[in-house]
């Protein structure tokens, strides 16, 4: 039995030994973060236009920052050169473009 305790005593002094004298050291950590935020907010609100003497549906659209056959198809027109005063006509959203850049990657060493 003591020839037991011996050997156990040994095998844990052995396992708990003095880190002062090791020369090794541990690798570098490396952390990597990424990250995307894209955030569009949209109020679409129908807004109209009422043809006014000597317009065309050229500049109505232009004046607006819209596509002409948008323009037309949202308000049913098949002649570009057929709108008349008065008419009211319901301007389409532009078309807005938005630019996804990819996320920041940072990485550390050290």
């Amino acid at each position: 039995m003591l020839t037991i305790a011996f050997v156990v005593a040994s095998v844990l002094g052995a396992s708990c030994g003095d880190d002062s004298t090791s020369t090794e050291t541990l690798p570098p950590i490396a952390t990597t973060t990424t990250s995307t935020t894209v955030v569009v907010t949209t109020i679409a609100v129908q807004r109209f236009y009422v043809v006014r003497p000597g317009d065309n549906l050229s500049s109505i659209a232009k004046s607006f920052g819209v596509d002409q056959r948008d323009l037309m198809a949202l308000n049913g027109i098949t002649d570009p050169d057929h709108i008349e005063a008065g008419d009211e006509l319901a301007i389409p959203p532009p078309k807005v473009i938005v630019d996804v850049l990819p996320g920041a990657t940072t990485t550390t060493t050290g």
